[in-house]
């Protein structure tokens, strides 16, 4: 069976989060592979380090032209923190969660940023709330990002 991402993020200082077309999350400690491809140490810069985006298809993540991950290495190398996140809501509070841990942000914090209760926060980020495209789009400028919403083909099988 092949594995494929569909979501990948960062936490500090080396470690990818990646969610899977499963629904499975696994985080994978790059760090690992410096001694083994010498090339890989460039992810010790971390703006570079935080670069990092799903290949087209899923079947891997890369930061540029040299330097990227096989999906199948996630898969078989990394923990599982998680599973089922089969649902928009659920994939959301995956996602919000690991911006603000990357954007350094206690749910207090980003709370306080976006004129809202830490409560809330906590509902989101335990996929409890379904919040509109404006708090959405709030919650991530606080963060320093930009709200993309798309469709998908729906997974047959």
């Amino acid at each position: 069976m092949t594995h494929r991402i569909k979501i990948v993020r960062t936490k500090n200082p080396c470690i990818v989060v990646a969610l899977f077309f499963d629904g499975t999350v696994k985080e994978y400690n790059v760090a690992t592979l410096f001694h083994v491809y010498p090339q890989m140490k460039e992810l010790e810069d971390q703006v570079l380090f935080h670069s990092v985006q799903v290949d087209a298809g899923g079947y891997g993540i890369s930061w540029n032209d040299t330097l990227d991950l096989e999906a199948e290495t996630i898969w078989e190398d990394g923990v599982e923190t998680g599973k089922a996140l089969s649902d928009p809501i659920s994939e959301l509070a995956f996602e919000l969660t690991v911006e603000r841990e990357r954007a350094g942000l206690t749910q207090k914090q980003l709370a306080e940023r976006a004129g809202m209760y830490q409560a809330e926060i906590s509902k989101l980020e335990r996929g409890l709330s379904n919040p509109s495209v404006d708090t959405l789009q709030r919650l991530a400028q606080c963060m320093g990002l930009t709200l993309q919403i798309s469709f998908q083909k729906a997974e047959i099988g």
